[in-house]
């Protein structure tokens, strides 16, 4: 067996690390650089990106270290709703400038931008499907560095995996949200108890051509409804297949509006 020299190793190593360096503060520069693009293009909302802390980040479970908010330029200041938005599956393997131009045209980012409303938006990013203790981890920080958050107004917006994860989401924890919309996601199985879910405000969006998932939905809507639940809705996108109806949900202003509406145990 070939044995390196110490010295040879040692230089080997440092070569390394400082690669590693340089591509990241590469990376850094472009996502900075991303972010100017996006706030030159966006009239009514700040867009900035933030880090979790290291000693957090390992509670976080797959969510990726960088987060993104944005806040209106042009706030009241006081207390201000949090619209929370969680990403689709596509997002799980993208890099984070990436998901944020993403985000700047068909995700939260654009559907705070048109909304014009004075809130504040927060969205997590996910390497993998959303996980309820991780997001409630990571709510908990975001409310501890934005204590102007109106916790009796917080909403909660996903379509497809971010559907799941919000459904889910506001199963584990349906008293943390004045109101939920959960999109475009498939049920694989019925869910086993909605009783969770029987004192929250609702709206599921899907496209009405989209494989299948808008019966699936339809379902669960019927269900909460004969459960009790009178604050449920329903919209399907006429002709709109799965991207169409993730556009149609970032652009709902009225889906802001009703959730602006909405209070914690109203």
């Amino acid at each position: 067996m070939r044995i390196l020299n110490p010295v040879l190793t040692l230089l080997v190593t440092v070569f390394f690390a400082k690669a590693d360096n340089v591509a990241q503060s590469q990376l850094e520069v472009e996502l900075q650089d991303a972010v100017k693009e996006v706030n030159a293009n966006f009239e009514q909302m700040e867009v900035s990106t933030f880090d979790w802390p290291d000693e957090l980040l390992p509670q976080l479970g797959s969510l990726k270290k960088t987060a993104f908010v944005a806040t209106h330029r042009k706030t009241k200041g006081g207390k201000r709703p949090l619209l929370v938005t969680l990403h689709g599956g596509g997002g799980k393997n993208w890099g984070i400038k990436e998901q944020l131009l993403r985000s700047a045209k068909v995700k939260g980012l654009a559907l705070a931008e048109e909304a014009k409303r004075d809130l504040i938006l927060f969205e997590p990013n996910s390497s993998d499907n959303w996980e309820a203790m991780s997001l409630n981890r990571a709510l908990d920080h975001f409310i501890k560095m934005f204590p102007e958050v109106d916790t009796d107004r917080i909403y909660l917006i996903g379509h497809s995996m971010g559907g799941t994860g919000a459904l889910r989401w506001a199963l584990e924890s349906p008293t943390r949200f004045a109101a939920i919309s959960p999109s475009g996601f498939t049920l694989r199985s019925e869910l086993e108890s909605i009783d969770p879910l029987l004192r929250l405000p609702m709206w599921f969006m899907v496209g009405a051509e989209d494989e299948g998932r808008p019966e699936g939905i339809e379902r669960l809507v019927t269900r909460l409804k004969k459960a009790g639940n009178r604050r449920v809705g329903f919209t399907a996108f006429p002709g709109a297949n799965h991207p169409e109806a993730n556009a149609a949900v970032f652009s709902s202003v009225d889906l802001v509006d009703w959730m602006l509406e909405q209070r914690r145990g109203e």
